[in-house]
């Protein structure tokens, strides 16, 4: 999975209802709201980025940090922790803005992340208008949220992880079922956490390139 790191798009950082973005601009009506995972906006999700990009998703990636890189969980956690749900609201819905403004008033936006990001890409498909959500392993507390939500989700779960994959079954499945939304599961065998991560531990590089596939194939469908 090296490519993740040497991807090159034209980007442009920009700033939109106080919070940055990084903006990668692609030709069809969809776009996508990125949320970086709790390391910050590094690396990894730029190159996710500009991997939506190259598919030809206009994507906005926001620095919920506003520019801090962490170098441990610990440290992610303690930033993690500040933010608060109304700020993470505000956040995808200056980046739902900004795609809007530049596709134009027919564009279909939705929102992903990964771990920390898929939470709060979730958060924000149940509580803005988001035409879409994409899920990595990331839940919210409020699972009721997702009465809210305006259009289908993706949610990718790892069989070895054991907070985010029983949370999946045993609560936010059930409120979606509930109140009636679409919810595409797919869970992967012998995969752990944060699978789709480069170089980290618990990478699984079958997985994750399946999981992409299906990403891409998903969001495709708004193209309209």
């Amino acid at each position: 999975m090296a490519q993740w790191f040497s991807m090159q798009e034209q980007s442009t950082k920009v700033t939109s209802g106080g919070w940055d973005f990084r903006l990668h601009p692609a030709s069809s009506k969809v776009g996508v709201v990125l949320v970086h995972e709790i390391f910050g906006f590094d690396q990894y999700a730029d190159s996710v980025a500009a991997q939506l990009a190259q598919t030809g998703f206009s994507v906005a990636a926001v620095d919920l940090y506003r520019g801090k890189l962490v170098s441990s969980l610990e440290e992610g956690f303690k930033l993690r922790s500040a933010l608060k749900e109304q700020e993470v609201l505000d956040a995808l819905g200056s980046g739902l803005q900004l795609l809007v403004q530049k596709i134009g008033q027919d564009a279909k936006v939705g929102s992903m992340g990964f771990c920390m990001g898929g939470a709060f890409a979730l958060l924000g498909a149940c509580n803005l208008n988001m035409a879409f959500c994409v899920d990595y392993y990331g839940m919210i507390e409020n699972v009721e949220q997702v009465k809210g939500a305006k259009g289908p989700v993706q949610l990718m779960l790892a069989s070895e992880d054991e907070r985010v994959t029983p949370w999946a079954y045993q609560h936010f499945l059930p409120a979606a079922t509930k109140y009636k939304k679409r919810v595409d599961v797919h869970l992967y065998p012998n995969a752990q956490h944060a699978f789709h991560r480069p170089n980290w531990e618990g990478h699984n590089a079958e997985a994750a390139k399946d999981a992409w596939g299906k990403t891409l194939t998903f969001i495709s469908q708004f193209r309209g």
